[in-house]
């Protein structure tokens, strides 16, 4: 009997250790000074480098950006899964759920106003995000089978998925109003109109 062995992760390189270190003095400098305020020149001082050396493995802020956004996801990814998963989808339930939404973006408002910043700076940081909105979409029974458990045809599933990216995005847009400019004085209206957009789509 052959003895099986276990692979370990090898050794991190020390390209990888610096970009990191850049990556996490971006962020830092994110939220203790806002994506606006901070400069490529202030992300290599604070990562202990030189901004040649910065311009080796970044020639931007949104770039930064691009390589942390992925490790926020899953906690958003998290939740919007938690609705997929809901017995009850009635406005009332989507509305509660909304409400959790909306507890992680006030937990996380510097780092995602990073990435709302970045969004519209750069094709492609706003290509990558909605790429990661249809792998959230992707992971919805909703958008491959039916209520009763049923294969959707194709022709389906896309259509709901395109419907489902949308609704993902819009809900980040109107969230981010609400949370990170304080641009929507009511509130509650708007969130209870997103429930019963969430509700509609996941009760058809």
């Amino acid at each position: 009997m052959t003895a099986q062995t276990t692979a370990v992760p090898g050794p991190v390189s020390r390209a990888e250790e610096t970009r990191q270190r850049f990556v996490d003095a971006g962020v830092t400098l994110f939220r203790e000074h806002g994506y606006g305020a901070t400069s490529m020149s202030q992300v290599a001082a604070a990562a202990g480098a030189s901004r040649a050396n910065l311009y080796l493995y970044f020639h931007s802020k949104p770039e930064i950006v691009l390589e942390w956004m992925p490790t926020l996801r899953p906690e958003l990814d998290q939740i919007y899964l938690e609705l997929d998963t809901l017995g009850d989808h009635s406005p009332s339930s989507c509305r509660a759920w909304l409400d959790r939404l909306v507890a992680l973006w006030r937990v996380h408002p510097t780092e995602l106003d990073a990435v709302e910043q970045a969004t519209s700076e750069d094709s492609d940081v706003h290509r990558h995000r909605v790429e990661l909105c249809r792998r959230t979409a992707d992971g919805f029974r909703t958008v491959h089978r039916t209520r009763e458990g049923s294969p959707l045809p194709p022709d389906v599933r896309a259509t709901r998925r395109a419907h489902l990216v949308v609704l993902i995005l819009s809900t980040e847009r109107c969230i981010s109003s609400i949370v990170l400019h304080d641009a929507v004085p009511e509130e509650e209206a708007f969130l209870d109109a997103l429930a019963h957009q969430w509700s509609g789509f996941l009760t058809n």
